[in-house]
């Protein structure tokens, strides 16, 4: 009477379970209903699901050890407790940071110190000497010298951007 293609009790038992639990086409409904009506071992088998899905319905369920309010806290407790985690890693390893970088940057200042120095101590007292810069990336654009042009002179007691603008006015 079916058209399946697994054998006809496998297909059967599907079919009124499928039955049961309200998931069958109208077409299958009434081939269900054919069934049931002729034949008393599918009836029989109808029954026996009947019965168990009865008593399924009917098992007791189990009791949660805690009220939803309770799980609900604690759930809320465990998120609380890892953003502050967090919190404090972030914090400590940015002091971590912090404090390489300060140790970094006192080294290469020791390393320069002693030159800072020197360069201190050994500064001429005259304003008629000069300082020639020679930058890689220079700030201003620098063309190749001409026989009658002078280099870019800079007076100790003047800063760099002082000496641009006198050469821009002038």
């Amino acid at each position: 009477m079916t058209n399946h293609s697994h054998p006809p009790d496998k297909c059967t038992f599907e079919l009124l379970s499928a039955y049961l639990d309200g998931e069958v086409t109208a077409e299958q409904r009434q081939e269900v209903q054919q069934l049931l009506s002729h034949d008393p071992e599918i009836q029989g088998l109808y029954r026996r699901l009947l019965y168990l899905r009865q008593e399924i319905n009917n098992l007791p369920t189990p009791q949660s050890e805690y009220s939803s309010k309770e799980l609900s806290e604690a759930v809320f407790a465990k998120v609380d407790q890892q953003n502050q985690q967090r919190k404090i890693w972030l914090w400590g390893g940015g002091a971590i940071a912090a404090l390489v970088l300060t140790a970094i940057g006192s080294v290469f200042n020791d390393n320069r110190m002693p030159l800072m120095q020197m360069a201190q101590q050994n500064q001429p007292t005259s304003n008629n000497e000069s300082l020639i810069i020679a930058l890689n990336e220079p700030i201003i654009e620098i063309e190749p010298k001409t026989s009658n042009e002078e280099a870019l002179m800079i007076p100790l007691d003047h800063s760099l951007m002082e000496v641009i603008e006198i050469n821009k006015k002038n």
